[in-house]
């Protein structure tokens, strides 16, 4: 066994008379800079001469380089083994409630429990309590708004953990202007809402409740963690005979004499499954077609325990406290406008992305925009060769490019859709394989601009496997912008969409795309690739919400856009 692999709590015993050992005693760390040591590097029989008690941090600087048998010594724990760690995320979440309650008391008691009869039920629109934060009548233009959110169940009864899912929006349709909240989750069943106070006069604030947390939790711990949730109707054929089968997306699991597809590069360890036809080959697969009817009835299928979480009086429900209203002041002296950074990767994402200042024109809040024109759109554009891969809401905004005059046709449509028209299996191709096709001649010709989105078609992935469809991407993307430094990489994250019925709150609901957008923020995150994140965009304009947005809602997106790419163009004076 390794010196250095036995990973104990306490102390760090080491020899004096090897180089690590050596190193070691130089370190004083201070004692009060880190509890958590690791001991006994060293087997037990192994008598050390010195005992030191070095940070985690000092051990990790110093084994950072030291090798044994030509393999990285690791440390702690985590480092060896990953598996089945999701409890790593409810300790997370433990510390972020400790360190963000108001209630830092210790409470004490001489019995080991306190008793009674009691019922809790999910968060209440009915019950939920709101109140502005703040003196009401210093309420100022430039500023911002805060209002706190008390969740309470149906008994009137506090609620004691976050994880409900609230949406929104502060409006004056007088004015024609409206701006969305940033919401807060102290984890505690309190939550705060931010709004940038873009104008004087009467605002109405309207909050409503999404998702509870618990359809949240079975949304994540239920439905996400299912294999082969995903499932398509397929066709196989030779040319001369036919036969109908059923395929589904497999991350976890077992089979037997099924037909497997695998793409390595853009999928991952996900295979496509397909029951085996009995007289044709797996070679003769040529289309797969799955639509909301199929998802719809696999819903009713799994005879879901927890649909009344999904009906109107948990789901989409508006507060009843809401809206308030609230009167916005002049301020003796203008508030300065907040500074921006010009549009690029990775920009920090502030209290609020924006505000219709009126019903066709957004003001982007989070980096330098404008309203361009079509010579300016032109300007941008030249020299470049722009790459779309993804759904119909891509497309959509790909098509709404051609009324500035320019043609975007290399667009792709993503592999494994739902819905749409029936085409051959072996036509579409994933945006991992695309990206890497892009040549270095081709980059040496044209400034490449990659556009990607994955959101509308993948509710129904398990979240292994979107995880590990995203990330191929995000090696693709690092791939082209290493050979490509000139580049851009853009992904288009999810919008808000309409949720009309049962199976859709379930199959396509919101939340799930909001997690996405998490998903992918967190795995494109710091390699350079560009968020155009237009939800609050969508959630605040005056259309409703709808997978495809109105021509107004699609004019600002792709502003936003191209002050992305051109930010050079869009810098505010």
């Amino acid at each position: 066994m390794s010196a250095v692999k036995q990973e104990l709590e306490g102390n760090v015993h080491v020899k004096t008379d090897d180089p690590l050992s050596l190193e070691l005693q130089k370190i004083h760390p201070d004692p009060d800079a880190n509890n958590r040591t690791v001991r006994n590097i060293l087997p037990p029989d192994d008598h050390a001469k010195t005992t030191v008690k070095p940070t985690r941090a000092a051990i990790h600087k110093l084994l950072g380089n030291v090798k044994e048998g030509g393999e990285e010594l690791l440390f702690p724990y985590i480092e060896y083994d990953r598996f089945a760690m999701e409890w790593v995320n409810v300790v997370d979440e433990l510390e972020w409630v400790h360190k963000n309650s108001n209630d830092k008391s210790i409470h004490t008691s001489s019995s080991p429990f306190e008793f009674g009869i009691g019922t809790l039920t999910p968060t209440s629109a009915n019950k939920t309590r709101l109140k502005i934060q703040g003196d009401k009548n210093k309420l100022v233009k430039g500023s911002y708004i805060s209002v706190l959110i008390e969740t309470r169940d149906d008994n009137d009864r506090k609620r004691i953990r976050g994880g409900d899912f609230f949406t929104a929006v502060m409006t004056n349709t007088a004015l024609k202007k409206s701006t969305a909240g940033r919401i807060k989750d102290y984890g505690n069943g309190t939550y705060a809402v931010y709004f940038y106070a873009a104008w004087s006069g009467q605002a109405h604030v309207t909050i409503k409740l999404s998702y509870t947390r618990e359809a949240i939790n079975y949304l994540k711990d239920t439905m996400k963690t299912k294999e082969g949730l995903m499932g398509f109707d397929a066709n196989f054929t030779n040319g001369k005979i036919s036969e109908s089968s059923r395929c589904s997306l497999i991350n976890e699991g077992v089979w037997h004499n099924m037909c497997e597809y695998t793409n390595a590069n853009s999928l991952g360890k996900t295979v496509l499954l397909c029951i085996k036809p009995l007289r044709l080959e797996c070679s003769d697969l040529y289309s797969m077609w799955t639509g909301v009817g199929n998802m719809n009835n696999d819903i009713k299928k799994e005879g879901i325990q927890s649909t009344y979480l999904f009906d109107g009086q948990y789901n989409t429900v508006q507060l009843k406290q809401s809206p308030l209203v609230i009167n916005i002041l002049d301020h003796p002296t203008p508030v300065p406008p907040p500074k921006l950074l010009p549009c690029g990767p990775d920009v920090p994402r502030p209290l609020s992305d924006g505000y219709w200042d009126n019903n066709v024109t957004f003001v982007p809040l989070v980096c330098q925009s404008k309203q361009w024109s079509k010579e300016e759109f032109n300007k941008c554009m030249f020299n470049k060769q722009v790459t779309g891969i993804g759904d119909s809401t891509l497309r959509q905004f790909f098509s709404f490019a051609d009324t500035f005059g320019f043609n975007i046709s290399d667009f792709h449509v993503l592999a494994l859709r739902i819905a749409g028209e029936i085409v051959s299996i072996w036509k579409p191709m994933f945006a991992a394989d695309l990206i890497d096709n892009i040549t270095q001649k081709q980059c040496d010709t044209k400034t490449q601009v990659v556009i990607l989105n994955f959101s509308f078609h993948y509710g129904r992935w398990s979240i292994r496997s979107y995880v590990e469809r995203v990330f191929r991407a995000k090696l693709a993307s690092e791939r082209l912008l290493q050979r490509c430094p000139n580049s851009k990489v853009i992904i288009k994250l999810a919008h808000a969409r309409d949720n009309n019925w049962r199976g859709q709150n379930i199959h396509s609901n919101n939340w799930l795309y909001y997690d996405m957008n998490r998903i992918i923020r967190r795995v494109f995150g710091g390699i350079g690739v560009v968020f155009l994140d237009v939800w609050d965009m969508v959630d605040s304009s005056f259309d409703e919400n709808q997978v495809h947005m109105s021509t107004v809602v699609m004019r600002q997106e792709l502003y936003l856009l191209l002050s992305y790419i051109c930010p050079e163009m869009a810098s505010l004076k």
